[in-house]
């Protein structure tokens, strides 16, 4: 691949874009660049990045995140070669491989085949809420940004929060499938479950990243490795 050629092609659930060998921020803006001159394209959609064997720090990956929600776009997965980017993209809970849709589990897989499912299932909103705001989904979402005060989200089902909830959140179950609810932070925000307000128990509010389930016998909390929601 010549070094200022990047390859997209379509796969399950998003695109897949190759980025040729370089160091980060040249790849950075390779692809931020291809974005924009074909924003109709790639705008709202999901993509899966494989970056070789360049390396990546966590911090990297975290502006490589937010510089694509700006432009629209979901980043959801992370190809590499090298460990030190495998653990910074796994670090901020991005897949680390491509999940064939209907693959039974093995061994090898990073998460369950119903897991992999549930997030090719859900929505993307690749931006926080504005002031005010009230954003309603039928349906799972996974929303990269923030509930701002006075803002209100509303789902129905599965809920992946890349953000920090300060506004409301209210999350209505279904018989489909069970309710999965991950929030990155909540700093003075509400998080209503079938109108039931959840609070976070005391010993959890110190930790960055939540899973909230609900089954027959009621709401469990628990948190996540530091900065993963997945």
């Amino acid at each position: 691949m010549n070094k200022s050629e990047l390859l997209v092609r379509g796969i399950h659930g998003g695109v897949l874009i190759t980025l040729p060998d370089a160091p980060w921020y040249l790849q950075r803006d390779l692809l931020i660049g291809r974005i924009q001159t074909q924003e109709r394209f790639f705008k709202g959609g999901r993509i899966a990045l494989d970056v070789g064997l360049t390396e990546w720090s966590e911090d990297q990956l975290l502006k490589l995140l937010k510089d694509l929600a700006d432009e629209g776009v979901c980043l959801w997965t992370i190809l590499s070669g090298s460990e030190k980017t495998r653990q910074a993209a796994e670090y901020h809970g991005f897949f680390t491989s491509l999940l064939e849709p209907k693959v039974k589990n093995s061994e090898t897989s990073i998460v369950s085949t119903e897991e992999a499912d549930e997030v090719e299932c859900l929505a993307c909103l690749p931006r926080s809420l504005s002031e005010n705001e009230v954003f309603r989904h039928d349906g799972g979402l996974l929303m990269i940004g923030d509930v701002p005060p006075d803002a209100q989200l509303e789902v129905t089902g599965t809920l992946v929060l890349w953000g920090t909830l300060l506004g409301i959140a209210k999350i209505t179950s279904t018989e489909e499938r069970a309710t999965n609810i991950r929030l990155l932070r909540i700093d003075n925000g509400q998080l209503l479950l079938d109108g039931e307000k959840v609070e976070i128990p005391p010993r959890l509010q110190k930790h960055n990243g939540f899973v909230i389930s609900k089954n027959e016998d009621g709401i469990d909390i628990s948190s996540l490795k530091p900065g993963r929601l997945l």
